[in-house]
This record gives C-alpha cells, sequence and structure tokens, in this order.
C-alpha cells in the first residue's frame, strides 16, 4: 500500500485539500480542472453566475454523460459476450462434424 500525499484543489470557489494516492493525484487534479472547465463553459452559455447553480448543472451534466457512458459500454459488453458465444457454437460444430 502506498502513502498518501496531501493534494489541494480548487472547484469553483472553494478549495480542497486531502490525503490521496500518489496513484491518484494526476486523475483528481484533472478532475478538478475539467470541473472547473465546463463550469466556466456554462457560466458563459448559460448566464448562470451562482456557484451553486453552476455546481449543480455540471453535476447534472457529468452525471448524464456517465449514464451516456455506462450505457454504451453495457451494449459493447453485451455485444462481445453475443460473437464470443457465435463464435463458440461455430467451434463447437466445426469440431463435432
Amino acid at each position: 500500500m502506498s502513502d498518501k500525499i496531501p493534494c489541494k484543489v480548487k472547484v469553483g470557489l472553494k478549495e480542497f485539500s486531502f490525503m490521496i494516492g500518489p496513484e491518484e493525484e494526476e486523475n483528481v487534479r484533472r478532475a478538478a480542472k475539467l470541473i472547473n472547465e465546463r463550469m466556466d463553459y456554462v457560466r458563459v452559455r448559460m448566464n448562470l453566475t451562482e456557484s451553486y447553480d453552476l455546481l449543480a448543472f455540471v453535476a447534472l451534466d457529468y452525471a448524464i454523460d456517465n449514464l451516456k457512458f455506462d450505457k454504451k459500454h453495457s451494449d459493447l459488453q453485451s455485444m462481445v459476450t453475443n460473437k464470443i458465444s457465435d463464435m463458440d457454437q461455430l467451434l463447437d460444430s466445426i469440431l463435432n462434424s
């Protein structure tokens, strides 16, 4: 188990400090950057100025993206499983003939 390191990130107007594994630091910093960039985009496009409104909108946006990704992943997983089953049946028919 790796040692935890301190990490500070700013999301919106709030700074967060916590201890994380060194292998997580890049993802945490990238996630904070993505959230801030999306907040800036929403601020301009939707003309929202309240920090809580921006964060709520960004959270909803990311949740929708996550659900879409999960659906695509599930569909792909089903397709791969079906293809493997088809190939297994074909192989069985070849070996048993």
